[in-house]
């Protein structure tokens, strides 16, 4: 049967653990992001979400469609490696 004792150690074991995950998830997180920053692939300003659609949709506005259909009479062949 389960005694208080056993479900407070339980619970004490689950936080515990999920302290720990939580502790590595958010230090390796950080680090990609660091290094994304640091690459010039993660922008360094904070956007709100007005501002994020607006150059989402200017960014796509701007690039041309790619068309990736084979052209007709010709197989689509996936490049070699």
């Amino acid at each position: 049967m389960n005694t208080a004792g056993s479900v407070a150690y339980g619970w004490g074991a689950l936080i515990v653990a999920a302290g720990v995950s939580f502790y590595y998830a958010k230090k390796e997180i950080d680090a990609r992001r660091k290094d994304a920053q640091i690459r010039g692939a993660r922008p360094m300003e904070k956007l709100s979400w007005e501002e994020r659609i607006n150059q989402t949709t200017q960014d796509k506005a701007f690039k041309p469609a790619q068309d990736v259909r084979p052209a007709p009479g010709q197989s689509f062949k996936p490049p070699e490696k």
